[in-house]
């Protein structure tokens, strides 16, 4: 089981950052900047900085922020920024002011968008779109952002360490250390690095309230990393060496009726920062730690021999548990159909905000959902996990009843309470005549992720390759022709005791696509490859480099 990182020390970890001391040699490319600028609300319409009198006397009100990174080259490794509010002639205090924020690519507008990124990604989504990233298609609820860049945010009432007694914010980011990120626009600044609504409350006093960043040195160890700092393999930028930082004023009770600033019932939501940090253990669950009421029950589904049909795997949750990291396990040796197997090629999580992915490691699936420190919601309405079964061409016809060998969830990242779930049956209908009645949306017989080869040259279709024995497919190691995550289960089992797997030699060179050395090179590096290339983060056709994955 993975280590998870409560809130405090992810705090800790945007404060501090990386602690090498090296100066940073400004020019025209290393310009860059943080700003912050009003956003769009949840309706898609630009919202004000001025809160009329009216409106403040109305209700709640809410401006959309969001923190915008201005740069001339995409090489930023390390993005640190933190801000609070102010006023002179106001009440700033979370008695009148509190902030709430929204992570790159959780759901964010009530009506999905049409978009098109500048790498030609697109897709019609709700989700908000980070300054880095791509649209990925999500056959299942829509289409959602994908960021390429890690980090931790938070909204908080105040900040010790920050000495503001008012509401505080602050974000950790980190991306490939090769800079290599796309940018989602044409220019860095098109989105947002993230968003944070400031909630004003009813009877809001009139005055200026500036948004502004908090620049001090976190770690009196280290006097140079400051708390609004980015770091390039050049070195590290700052409000001293040439950062600049651009704060927001918003006025109140000073513009006519009509603002575009929206009344909202919002409850304002505090987080109380944790001083502690605990990890997870790693201990099987006895039976006195399942969660009886919470229930994992697969789909029912209804394929052809030789179909691979998507199964949607549903979660029942009546202790109203919350998520800080879910774990999934389907051994084909335990399915009821000799020679069938299972995937997991659709690795988000739609029952967590945010579109949390589900990751192979060994042979059990691990979905990380914590969300700045803090296990998330659970909605039972969507899947919790989706996993694609390939029934084999000489199946029977039947209906065999299956259900997962393993489902296990960490409650929190703080106590580590951890429990599995009950697992309940599903059934397959294998059917005889060769067609299937299944819904569109419940089966699928090739994936976009998947390449395949026949034994003879024929025309492929869309988002296939055809090709003859003999020929290169890299990712393929199990040389069935199709590149998926059957491929990564094969290679890590060879990783890990190669001795006790015997690959094909075909597979090896098929396997070995990272700094390929035809089969000779095998390692991490080449399974992390399979994987990014089949949720569209590298393009493995024609190999790649290790810096490719970074």
């Amino acid at each position: 089981m993975k280590k998870l990182i409560s809130a405090a020390a992810s705090l800790a970890m945007a404060a501090s950052m990386v602690s090498s001391a090296v100066p940073f040699m400004t020019g025209a490319a290393d310009s860059k900047g943080l700003e912050l600028r009003t956003y769009l609300d949840a309706n898609g319409k630009e919202v004000s900085s001025e809160i009329s009198a009216d409106a403040i006397s109305a209700g709640d009100v809410t401006i959309p922020v969001g923190l915008f990174l201005t740069e001339g080259a995409n090489d930023s490794q390390t993005i640190s920024a933190q801000w609070t509010v102010k006023s002179s002639d106001g009440d700033a205090s979370n008695t009148y002011v509190t902030f709430k924020k929204h992570k790159v690519g959780s759901d964010y507008f009530k009506e999905a968008k049409d978009v098109t990124l500048a790498d030609g990604s697109k897709g019609k989504t709700t989700s908000l779109i980070g300054f880095a990233g791509k649209i990925v298609n999500d056959d299942e609820d829509g289409d959602y952002f994908s960021s390429s860049v890690a980090g931790q945010e938070f909204a908080l009432e105040n900040s010790t360490s920050a000495n503001t007694p008012n509401a505080f914010a602050s974000l950790a980011y980190t991306g490939p250390t090769s800079g290599s990120y796309k940018w989602s626009g044409s220019k860095s600044d098109d989105y947002p690095v993230y968003v944070v609504d400031v909630i004003f409350a009813k009877g809001t006093p009139a005055g200026t309230y500036t948004l502004d960043f908090c620049d001090y040195a976190p770690d009196a160890d280290y006097p140079d990393n400051l708390s609004n700092m980015i770091e390039t393999a050049g070195g590290k930028l700052t409000s001293k060496s040439g950062l600049t930082l651009k704060s927001l004023d918003i006025t109140v009770g000073g513009a006519s009726a009509g603002t575009t600033a929206t009344t909202s019932t919002n409850t304002t939501q505090t987080t109380t920062q944790t001083t502690t940090t605990q990890t997870v253990g790693t201990t099987t669950p006895s039976d006195s730690e399942i969660d009886d009421k919470f229930i994992i029950t697969p789909a029912d589904v209804e394929a052809a021999p030789g179909q691979t049909v998507r199964v949607a795997i549903n979660c029942e949750n009546g202790n109203n548990r919350k998520a800080g990291q879910l774990v999934a396990q389907v051994i084909d040796a335990n399915l009821p159909i000799k020679g069938a197997t299972a995937t997991m090629e659709k690795v988000k999580c739609s029952a967590v905000e945010g579109g949390c992915e589900y990751k192979l490691i060994g042979d059990t699936w691990y979905c990380d959902t914590l969300d700045s420190g803090e296990p998330q919601e659970i909605n039972t309405s969507k899947a919790i996990a989706t996993f694609d079964i390939t029934i084999p061409a000489d199946a029977e016809p039947g209906v065999y009843e299956w259900k997962l060998d393993r489902f296990h969830v960490v409650e929190s990242g703080y106590d580590g309470i951890e429990f599995d779930a009950v697992l309940k049956t599903g059934k397959i209908n294998v059917i005889g005549d060769g067609t299937s009645t299944a819904s569109e949306t419940d089966t699928t017989t090739t994936s976009e992720a998947t390449t395949t080869a026949t034994e003879t040259t024929t025309t492929a279709s869309a988002g296939q390759t055809t090709v003859t024995p003999g020929t290169k497919l890299y990712g393929d190691t199990n040389c069935d022709g199709k590149v998926n995550i059957a491929d990564v289960v094969v290679l890590n089992k060879y990783l890990n005791d190669a001795s006790s797997y015997d690959m094909k030699a075909q597979g090896k060179i098929n396997a070995d696509c990272c700094d390929a050395k035809d089969g000779e090179g095998l390692d991490a590096n080449d399974s992390d490859a399979i994987i990014k290339s089949i949720v569209h983060l590298v393009d493995i056709s024609n190999g790649c480099t290790a810096a490719d994955l970074k």
